[in-house]
């Protein structure tokens, strides 16, 4: 039986909303801008959850790797063509900079393309509203970005607060995001929950010394939910509130 809370914190992406399709779509888009290959909705997957930047850069090593994997297998042949390959994949690292920027440039025209609410996740947040409880979104993406997708999947009062990345404080996994809202709400750590979908949101829960429930229907499995102590677990909206009110809410 958990800790009655206050508040309930959610990830973005893969917990609130399926974005799946426009991370996609926004990657595709900024790799082809550099004449780079796109990503699979299976790489997108596991790219995404620790912030833009991260997503960025595993894309681009994505298609480094093509080339250094190339540079390997002239070694033996030929160590000067190699060398020529190897530097074409540090070449692709380098656009890092003008990547990121890219993507953070095109993202509002492309960030809600698909993007819905995931099945009773609007009626698990209005039953919150109702029950006093705090509805918090957490997200390693930019505020102005998640704002962006909150605003045109839910209702404009679906949210007490949204924190995401400032150039200041640290993502999750490190705790202080969650840190940060509780004090902001006046509530210790103890008196909320965090919702999330991957270990990273599981993990931040960890570190700060709260509660977690896993989403199975988001971007990752149950071995990663399970492995990184999500106290309970979910399939979808439905059952989440169904969670929440047995063991964390005020009958």
């Amino acid at each position: 039986m958990g800790k009655k809370i206050k508040a309930v914190l959610f990830d973005l992406d893969g917990t609130l909303v399926n974005t799946l399709a426009s991370l996609k779509r926004n990657m595709d888009l900024t790799m082809e801008h550099f004449s780079l290959e796109g990503v699979s909705l299976e790489e997108t997957k596991k790219f995404v959850g620790v912030g833009t930047k991260k997503f960025v850069e595993r894309s681009l090593e994505k298609n480094a790797q093509i080339w250094y994997e190339k540079a390997e297998k002239w070694e033996a042949k030929d160590e000067e063509k190699a060398m020529d390959l190897d530097l074409k994949g540090d070449e692709v690292m380098e656009l890092y900079e003008e990547a990121y920027e890219y993507y953070r440039s095109i993202f509002p025209d492309n960030c809600t393309y698909k993007a819905e609410p995931y099945p009773g996740i609007p009626a698990c947040l209005k039953r919150l509203e109702e029950k006093g409880i705090s509805r918090v979104c957490i997200t390693n993406k930019p505020k102005e970005e998640a704002s962006i997708i909150l605003d045109k999947v839910f209702a404009s009062d679906s949210f007490t607060l949204v924190l995401g990345d400032n150039g200041k404080i640290p993502l999750k996994p490190n705790p202080d995001m969650l840190l940060t809202v509780c004090k902001e709400l006046g509530i210790s750590s103890e008196e909320a929950v965090m919702v999330g979908d991957t270990k990273t949101d599981l993990d931040a829960a960890k570190n700060a010394g709260m509660l977690s429930i896993g989403c199975l229907y988001g971007f990752r499995d149950k071995k990663e939910l399970e492995e990184h102590g999500a106290k309970y677990l979910v399939k979808d909206g439905e059952e989440l509130w169904q969670v929440l009110e047995e063991n964390f809410l005020e009958k």
